[in-house]
């Protein structure tokens, strides 16, 4: 994860929903600019899930500075649309379509041409160093839709540039497609949660990205249960029939525990136990799906991840990772 950090100049997360893929990204985007790559951060959904894990009441298209190196933005189809007008000389075209309310219609009655603008706009962030003077990131993290779309959402450009056999969409599409499919350049990651149905999509989503030729670089398991018994969880099973020396430990440090509770305190860590557990085998099992893909593991925070300093918790474990 560490040479995919360093190297990439795209870096492309998707997962099912609900394995915190926008506070992956979110954590990659910080721990790639702690180690001093200038990086901007981009969701395409518009769902605003980036901007309360920077401390944001929303994001913009337009590029806002939200962490130490890291930028943000939220990317809009309209606004990509006029956007793409205006570069190849269309501007009073663009003037014209927002004020008729046309820029859905077009989006909508050219399959694939909504992808296209949102995937565009973020190869225009990605290519800037290639443009000397366009402010240029080293990175871009690109929070992408899940693993369900994701495909189609990345082959957008190989849809459209088969319609637009030449032209200005033509050429914008075939250049998004060469860094989509350069290793060198693109690397995907998929989030995913130590759960069967999790588990098993995320090897699906990998199967049908490694089809589509795009550059699977590894997947981030999600929420994971510390293991903190380790060698010690085999004594559970005699604490649960004589409670005696957790008593005494817990008289030792002053806390007076009758029975009841002792039987509480045991009963809830053999349930966290066999939770580690099935999760140990769980992530076995997919590590050994994904044959020889890195898997890093980020830990399950007791407040769960909803702001700046969960963020920069989450960017150490994967730098540490």
């Amino acid at each position: 994860m560490l040479e995919v950090l360093e190297q990439a100049r795209l870096l492309v997360v998707t997962g099912k929903g609900g394995t915190g893929k926008t506070t992956v990204a979110a954590g990659l985007a910080v721990a790639a600019a702690g180690r001093g790559r200038r990086v901007l951060v981009a969701e395409v959904e518009g769902r605003q899930g980036l901007a309360g894990l920077f401390g944001r009441a929303a994001l913009d298209h337009r590029e806002a500075r939200v962490a130490e190196g890291v930028h943000a933005l939220a990317v809009d189809p309209d606004e990509s649309l006029r956007e793409y007008l205006a570069r190849y000389g269309f501007a009073p075209l663009a003037r014209l379509l927002s004020w008729a309310h046309l820029n859905r219609f077009i989006t909508a009655a050219a399959p694939g041409l909504g992808d296209v603008l949102l995937v565009g706009k973020v190869w225009e962030a990605a290519t800037r160093e290639e443009r000397p003077g366009s402010g240029a990131y080293d990175l871009v993290v690109l929070d992408a839709p899940p693993t369900g779309r994701v495909v189609p959402f990345l082959r957008a450009p190989e849809t459209v540039a088969e319609l637009a056999r030449v032209g200005p969409i033509r050429n914008q599409a075939d250049r998004v497609r060469d860094l989509l499919d350069d290793p060198g350049r693109t690397a995907v990651v998929l989030t995913c949660l130590p759960e069967e149905l999790p588990v098993t999509e995320t090897l699906e989503g990998v199967a049908a990205l490694r089809e589509a030729g795009l550059p699977v670089a590894g997947v981030v398991a999600n929420q994971v249960t510390g293991d903190q018994l380790g060698g010690r969880a085999g004594r559970l099973a005699g604490l649960a029939r004589d409670p005696g020396p957790l008593a005494g430990a817990a008289a030792a440090a002053g806390a007076e525990l009758d029975r009841a509770a002792l039987g509480t305190l045991v009963g809830e860590a053999r349930d966290r136990q066999r939770q580690v557990t099935r999760e140990r085998r769980l992530l076995k099992e997919l590590r050994a799906g994904l044959d020889g893909l890195p898997l890093v593991e980020l830990p399950s925070l007791a407040d769960g991840a909803g702001g700046p300093d969960e963020v920069r918790a989450l960017a150490g474990h994967l730098v540490a990772a």
